[in-house]
């Protein structure tokens, strides 16, 4: 999965990662420094300019631009109002005027920027895209169908938690950006991280701002992932100042920077401490308390249906993440058919074991697990990165091109997800693994497939350098990222990857049944008013362990992209190899799929058509 840390819109243009699971730093052990003595400058609030005046600058700029200047400006405007993005991507250099700031992540300025996407839509509808190249009415539909759910998401602003645990919540996905995505290689990167972890008091009291905002309009998360989120953010505030991510992140980086001599290694660890003294812990205490206060009057019921206006918000999340108009109830009984299936190919292959045909799907998915083996955690990362490897080495079956970007495996105490790389190099993609107990060997080839190659790396990587639009290399959309990720693992299938590994095979259908059961979950929680512990009863008899129910509750929707993405793309597939036959070639299937960066899946429907039709036309 990738950890998108920017899920506060239901699209996030810039900066992304694939989660399976979050965790929290522990204690390092190191004794705590005397306390720092260094004077840390102000920080000023933010300065909101001037709605109208900023509108007109900018409709003034972007009239009168052929097609291919009009995506390049309007959307290095939406870009600079996200400096964040901008400093994860490696890319400063090619804004600058942009000022070394946290975002400004403030309902006033959310709401400026809907503004600006709304000109940004309505002077795109003043080309004729009817008179456009192909590839231009390409750009132009996802340009349009990304403007159009930002836009729209507007009317749902309220429906968020803003505080829940991991990356799901402002807390976790500011500490995400600092300890895995901003660059930490010279000096400017050093200098930079300083500057902007400064800043981290005012971003947690546009946090708490937020917060009782969405508290004053109904809005409060759910006691059992709130209290838990809690004590998350509880934790940081009271350890030692040696002990935080933001400390050890950069005293690690800073060891391997060449270009500071020690002195100013030493200036620039004082400061560290200082911010964190000052500005981390305090930040971290103030929002703590104020969850607490929240936990007292949170509901007991997990599902934004309970809230007044949910449903028509639920529905609004699962349009932008299947790409489609089914109905809470479509997608229930989409995930009750495929789980059916799925359970079906299982116990074939549990027949092939011999295991006792009475025994439930989830006594004979611990059996496999078991049976399987386990790989030391402390062997883990190697084991991940024999399997990537093999895998590069099979890639030239199915795909003409491959992305020229490396991919690391990063061990942990937390992973299952993919954080993409900078497009300037300085930092490769990365697949981090949960190394922090032993593993069960039947689920990691599908892992490794799913956030490497095949899957996300092969596919984001490989966009980041296309020759496209920038708004194309950057833009996500779930279905697509997830639903090639979910596709990626079958394919593995389909080439024959698991062939003598009857584990491998079950761990894989084990992940495609999980994907299945998120639907059938997904719609329980929001629309038919499961309870925690009705979706963890549920998950644990189809799927063998009780799954996500905290991650599914806080964020809706976006569970549901897996398995209707995988399945369009294999619709897609099958509709291309029926009607070419003999002229069908797989490599020239994916190139159009994955060639062409990531766009909603009712446009890629419309782009393999058209494939179709040209080769059909050959």
């Amino acid at each position: 999965m990738v950890n998108n840390m920017f899920k506060h819109s239901l699209f996030a243009a810039v900066s992304l990662v694939l989660i399976l699971s979050c965790g929290g730093s522990s204690d390092s052990g190191t004794t705590a420094p005397p306390p720092s003595s260094v004077q840390l400058d102000p920080v000023p609030d933010y300065q909101l300019v001037n709605s109208d005046t900023l509108i007109d600058t900018y409709r003034n700029q972007l009239t009168s631009l052929s097609l291919s200047e009009f995506f390049t400006q309007s959307f290095a405007i939406i870009e600079e109002r996200d400096p964040e993005g901008v400093f994860g991507s490696g890319r400063i250099s090619e804004f600058p005027n942009i000022s070394v700031e946290l975002t400004n992540i403030s309902d006033d300025f959310y709401f400026q920027t809907v503004a600006v996407k709304t000109l940004i839509r309505e002077l795109l509808l003043t080309f004729d895209r009817e008179s456009l190249s192909q590839s231009d009415k390409l750009h132009f539909d996802v340009y349009k169908t990304y403007l159009d759910f930002e836009i729209g998401f507007a009317d749902y602003k309220n429906f968020e938690y803003p505080v829940t645990y991991g990356f799901f919540g402002w807390p976790g996905s500011t500490e995400t950006f600092f300890t895995q995505v901003l660059p930490l290689t010279n000096r400017q990167e050093a200098e930079n991280y300083l500057t902007l972890l400064n800043q981290i008091g005012r971003r947690f009291e546009q946090i708490s701002e937020i917060a009782t905002a969405r508290q004053n309009a109904g809005i409060v998360e759910p006691f059992i992932t709130l209290d838990f989120s809690r004590s998350n953010v509880a934790a940081i505030g009271s350890s030692s100042v040696t002990a935080i991510s933001y400390y050890q992140v950069f005293d690690s980086a800073l060891n391997s920077i060449s270009e500071i001599n020690a002195a100013d290694k030493q200036t620039m660890r004082d400061t560290l401490q200082a911010i964190v003294e000052q500005r981390v812990i305090p930040a971290y205490q103030a929002l703590a308390q104020q969850m607490a206060n929240l936990t007292t009057v949170a509901p007991s019921n997990i599902g934004f249906g309970q809230f007044t206006g949910g449903d028509e918000y639920y529905q609004y999340a699962l349009s932008f993440f299947t790409s489609s108009n089914a109905t809470p109830d479509e997608i229930h009984q989409q995930g009750i058919d495929e789980l059916a299936r799925i359970h079906a190919e299982m116990n074939v292959l549990f027949d092939q074991l011999g295991y006792p045909a009475n025994e439930s799907i989830s006594q004979k998915l611990a059996r496999a697990a078991s049976d399987g083996g386990t790989i030391a955690g402390s062997q883990a990362v190697s084991f991940f990165e024999a399997l990537i490897e093999e895998a590069y080495t099979k890639l030239p079956e199915a795909f003409s091109t491959l992305p020229q970007q490396e991919v690391i495996v990063v061990g942990g105490s937390t992973g299952g997800y993919y954080i993409a790389g900078s497009e300037d190099g300085t930092r490769p993609g990365a697949f981090y693994a949960n190394t922090s107990s032993n593993l069960s060997y039947f689920t990691m080839p599908t892992l490794a497939y799913h956030e490497a190659v095949p899957g996300h790396h092969l596919q984001i990587a490989l966009a980041q350098e296309l020759d496209m639009p920038r708004f194309r290399k950057e833009m996500r959309f779930t279905s697509f990222i997830e639903g090639w990720g979910l596709y990626a693992e079958r394919l593995a299938s389909d080439l024959d990857w698991y062939q003598n590994d009857i584990y491998g095979d079950i761990g894989r259908l084990q992940f495609e049944a999980m994907r299945a059961n998120r639907l059938v979950v997904d719609t329980g929680i929001h629309s038919k008013g499961w309870t925690y512990q009705q979706a963890e009863a549920f998950s644990q008899a189809n799927i063998g362990n009780p799954d996500s129910i905290a991650r599914y509750s806080v964020w809706p929707g976006q569970a549901t992209a897996y398995m209707t993405g995988m399945l369009k793309i294999l619709e897609l597939r099958q509709r291309a190899e029926t009607e070419l036959g003999a002229s069908y070639d797989i490599k020239d299937f994916h190139d159009v799929v994955i060639g062409n960066g990531s766009m909603p899946l009712n446009i890629l429907e419309q782009a393999i058509d058209e494939y179709i039709n040209t080769q059909v036309q050959k």
